[in-house]
C-alpha cells in the first residue's frame, strides 16, 4: 500500500490491530432525547464546516520505520440541497485534496478525491490509480469496509459521526465529563466510538462539545459491556478556534504497529477561495 494510501487508511479506520483491551470507564446510560440532541448537533456542526485548507507536518510509523514529511491538504464539504417527496434535504459534496512533500519541496505523493472519483499517485512506487468515488471503489483502495469520502473528511476535522445512518444503532453514555456515543452500522458491519468533552447541548445550536477520541472496530461488538481490541484509535488535542469553527492542531491515529501523527500549521476555514469543487486533473 501506497504512502497516501496509508494515510488514508489509518484515518479511516485500518486492520489489523495488536490484541490490547481497551478500558471502558462506568457511565450513565442517557436517555433518548439525549441522543437526538446530539445527533442533531453533529449533523449542525458538520455542516458548519464547509471548507478547509491546511499545512503542517507528517509523520507515518509504519512495519518498523518511520516516514516524515510536511503536507498540505484542501478538503470541501459543499451543502447541496435534495428534494425528495416535496421534503427539502441538506447534505454534502465531499472533495478531498492531499499533497506530500519531501525535503526541497519534491512531490512525494497525491491523493486527489471529487465526489465523482479518485485519483491517487505514488510517485515512489508508479502509475497513478484511479476509480470512481463509491464504497467499492474506496474499499479496493483503503482495504476498509464501509469508509466513504464524508468519514475520511469528518476525522480531518476533528468531527466524526455526522455521517449517521436512520438504521445505524446508537447508545450515549456520560458519567458528566466525558460522554461517548457508540455507533453500530448493521449495513457495513462496523462499530463506531465517539468520546467527547464538555457541555451536552439540548439541540442543534447549543452545547460546547470537543471530540477527543474517535475509536472503530471492524465488525459488531459491545465497547460498553464487553470491550474488545480495536481496529484503530484516533486521539484529537490542542483545539483552536478559526473563523467560528473548532479545529484540532494534533491528531495521532494508531492501527496496530502503524501509527500516523498529523500537526496542523496554517489553516484556513471556510475561505472565498475554496468556494468551488476541488478540480480533478485531466490525467
Amino acid at each position: 500500500m501506497g504512502f497516501i494510501a496509508t494515510i488514508c487508511a489509518i484515518i479511516s479506520g485500518c486492520a489489523p490491530s495488536q490484541k490490547t483491551t481497551l478500558s471502558v470507564s462506568n457511565s450513565v446510560v442517557s436517555n433518548a432525547a439525549t441522543i437526538s440532541s446530539v445527533r442533531s448537533w453533529l449533523a449542525s456542526r458538520s455542516m458548519l464546516a464547509k471548507s478547509m485548507s491546511v499545512t503542517g507536518d507528517i509523520a507515518v510509523d509504519q512495519n518498523g520505520s518511520t516516514t516524515s514529511a510536511s503536507f498540505s491538504m484542501k478538503s470541501k464539504r459543499l451543502a447541496d440541497l435534495l428534494h425528495t417527496n416535496s421534503d427539502v434535504e441538506e447534505s454534502r459534496l465531499d472533495s478531498l485534496s492531499i499533497e506530500v512533500s519531501g525535503p526541497f519541496g519534491i512531490k512525494l505523493a497525491r491523493f486527489l478525491a471529487s465526489p465523482e472519483k479518485y485519483q491517487f499517485y505514488d510517485i515512489l512506487h508508479g502509475e497513478p490509480i484511479s476509480g470512481t468515488t463509491d464504497a467499492h471503489s474506496l474499499e479496493e483502495l483503503t482495504h476498509l469496509r464501509g469508509v466513504s469520502l464524508s468519514a475520511m473528511n469528518d476525522i480531518i476535522y476533528g468531527i466524526a459521526g455526522s455521517d449517521l445512518n436512520s438504521d445505524d444503532s446508537l447508545q450515549f453514555f456520560s458519567n458528566g465529563n466525558r460522554h461517548r456515543l457508540i455507533i453500530r452500522n448493521m449495513n457495513a458491519r462496523i462499530t463506531e466510538q465517539l468520546v467527547f468533552e464538555g457541555e451536552l447541548p439540548n439541540d442543534s445550536t447549543s452545547g460546547n462539545l470537543s471530540l477527543v477520541e474517535f475509536i472503530r472496530w471492524n465488525s459488531i461488538v459491545d465497547p460498553a459491556s464487553s470491550p474488545s481490541s480495536p481496529d484503530v484509535v484516533v486521539r484529537f488535542s490542542s483545539p483552536i478556534v478559526v473563523n467560528g469553527v473548532s479545529i484540532p492542531q494534533h491528531i495521532a491515529a494508531t492501527a496496530g504497529e502503524n501509527k500516523l501523527t498529523l500537526d496542523y500549521d496554517q489553516i484556513e476555514i471556510n475561505s472565498r477561495s475554496l468556494v468551488v469543487k476541488i478540480k480533478m486533473p485531466s490525467q
